[in-house]
């Protein structure tokens, strides 16, 4: 996760290839503190 308007690294975590980005992200969620108005991604994390 990157920060748009510093362009700092927040969170960042390295999965398997069996492991998809849509199950990752509640766990790169919990791992910040800072609050977060926004997510932009691909349609990849809007499966369900």
């Amino acid at each position: 996760m990157v920060d748009i308007s510093t362009y700092e690294i927040i969170v960042a975590k390295l999965n398997a290839s069996n492991v998809t980005d849509d199950e990752m992200l509640p766990n790169l969620l919990k791992q910040t503190d800072q609050r977060i108005n926004e997510i932009s991604a691909d349609s990849a994390y809007d499966t369900r």
